[in-house]
């Protein structure tokens, strides 16, 4: 061959690699689907290449063999076997054990460290062939696969953030939503006095409270918590507080049937999957009177002439069964009583030697601070609270509600 030759033939090796390139280019710049990529990539490995054999494996997590062609009745290799032995082009065989007899190339492909793909070629099938037509092509070859993987690979990123985005902005709006049912106008002033927080545990929660005034002198006093967490839950919790604001407003309706009630609409709404802790008080001012039903909810502990008392009389959490098996009423002495409501969330929170926080601090706090108001307590637990935290994550939902009645 001559020099002319020799030159013209690698023009022509670099115009139809180049060629190549351009057209996988387009179509990856054109968006086009993975399977008009892999088809076009095929094309140029079997139709421009003549390579007559290829196994393509992509690792997304785990290894898959995502295309194939003149594998027919040929054992496949496992892929995450051999890139341990595949660092860089790899000529196999049946020696090498690893049980790739039909294939005679390994080409890996790494990006930023990570193996992200491996192609097997078989090829060299001419056992008079010393050198076959292919070798020269490798490191082509090589960054042709690296481009379309890549591709692939960006292509799945761009899902996922685009997921993750849609997801981040649900999860705003429905924080959005629910800061909005949040109670705000708790009564500060006159015969009852509330302060209350609330911190989600992720960006929504499953916990409430709410303070709502049913009549002059009369007040229902509530709060709740739904299993889980997340949006279900939240989702769930609102319905259940729009739920309980209607049913609070009905004329003349005892606590029993009101606590059935919403027994029956969590059922419906949960079908048995979650459940619900209810605390519900109604505070009659003029009877000096606080009537209630725990339906399985962290007992609230109400304060009154220095003593502390647990409200736990009531009945199992809502949801749990189609009809409650009983509902007792509790009934307690209001008349310059405090009024302390917690979830779970609040005492069980660990340390950082993974001890929880319990309800000793409550009452404590409720006996040292009651006749200070409801902020004045609030604040002191939630400054403990933190302080025996200590910058751990939350473990779950807090809802905190003080009420002083007069």
């Amino acid at each position: 061959m001559t020099r002319l030759d020799r030159l013209t033939e690698r023009l022509n090796l670099k115009e139809f690699q180049l060629r190549a390139l351009l057209d996988l280019t387009k179509a990856i710049n054109n968006n086009s689907t993975d399977t008009v990529l892999l088809k076009l990539y095929a094309s140029i490995m079997r139709d421009e290449l003549g390579i007559t054999r290829i196994l393509l494996y992509e690792n997304d997590g785990s290894w898959r063999l995502t295309h194939a062609y003149g594998a027919e009745g040929v054992a496949i290799p496992d892929a995450a076997e051999l890139i341990e032995h595949c660092k860089d082009i790899t000529f196999i065989g049946g020696e090498s054990g690893a049980g790739v007899d039909a294939f005679d190339i390994a080409v890996p492909v790494y990006h930023r460290g990570k193996p992200l793909a491996l192609l097997l070629i078989g090829d060299l099938d001419d056992p008079e062939q010393r050198m076959s037509p292919t070798v020269k092509h490798l490191n082509f070859i090589q960054t042709l696969t690296n481009l379309i993987v890549v591709a692939q690979e960006n292509r799945r990123f761009a899902v996922r953030a685009l997921a993750q985005e849609r997801d981040r902005r649900e999860l705003e709006l429905a924080a959005e939503m629910q800061q909005m049912l949040v109670p705000r106008d708790l009564p500060t002033e006159g015969r009852v006095q509330a302060a209350a927080w609330y911190q989600p545990h992720q960006e929504v929660g499953g916990d409430y409270y709410d303070v709502i005034k049913t009549g002059p002198e009369q007040y229902v006093v509530c709060v709740a918590d739904v299993s889980g967490k997340g949006i279900p839950a939240a989702l769930l919790m609102s319905n259940f507080q729009a739920t309980l604001r209607a049913m609070v407003q009905r004329d003349q309706i005892g606590l029993d049937v009101l606590v059935s009630d919403l027994n029956a609409n969590v059922m419906e709404r949960a079908r048995g999957e979650r459940f619900i802790t209810l605390f519900i008080a109604l505070a009659d001012l003029n009877k000096g009177e606080l009537t209630y039903v725990n339906a399985g909810h962290n007992p609230p502990m109400l304060l009154r002439d220095g003593r502390v008392e647990e409200l736990s009389a009531g009945s199992i959490a809502l949801g749990m069964l189609p009809e409650l098996p009983f509902i007792q009423k509790g009934k307690a002495d209001l008349r310059g009583a405090t009024l302390l409501c917690y979830t779970d969330g609040f005492v069980e929170q660990e340390d950082s030697q993974g001890n929880d926080l319990g309800t000793g601090v409550l009452k404590k706090h409720l006996e040292l601070l009651a006749s200070s108001g409801p902020r004045a307590v609030n604040d002191a637990l939630i400054a403990t609270f933190e302080a025996h935290r200590g910058g751990l994550p939350y473990l779950d939902d807090i809802a905190l509600l003080t009420c002083r009645f007069r």
